[in-house]
């Protein structure tokens, strides 16, 4: 496996892990522990439970976990032909959740932002692996 492929599986595995425990704390809040402050604005709870928290009923956090296991799932069987379409897709959708939580959320969730930076850095193998030098 080459270099790209393991930052690759690296980044979508730590946003994936990230996005599921998101998840789980949405949906089970009672029941998983949120471990991020609440107060300020680095604030997991204000924004984890906002109105912008969810789109059409779904979880924002969930569609992380399936937009970073498709990720996943792409690069294991090397179809990346797939991976700069969903991977633009992403970025643009981290780019409003980006918006959200500063512009009006006014609150960080820490989690949240360490997701985002996976997403985004997933750029480096998916245009390596477009470029041809993940083959």
């Amino acid at each position: 496996m080459d270099a790209g492929r393991t930052v690759a599986f690296s980044l979508a595995a730590v946003g994936l892990g990230i996005s599921i425990y998101l998840t789980a704390e949405v949906l089970y809040p009672s029941q998983v522990p949120l471990r991020c402050p609440t107060t300020g604005i680095l604030n997991c709870g204000q924004v984890a439970f906002s109105p912008y928290s969810h789109i059409l009923g779904v979880p924002v956090a969930l569609l992380g976990a399936i937009w970073f296991a498709l990720m996943l799932i792409l690069f294991t069987i090397n179809a990346v032909d797939f991976t700069l379409p969903l991977w633009s897709i992403g970025v643009a959708f981290v780019g409003y959740l980006v918006w959200t939580e500063v512009v009006l959320i006014r609150s960080i969730c820490p989690y949240c932002t360490v997701a985002h930076a996976c997403a985004i850095a997933l750029g480096y193998p998916v245009i390596r692996a477009w470029l041809g030098g993940g083959e």
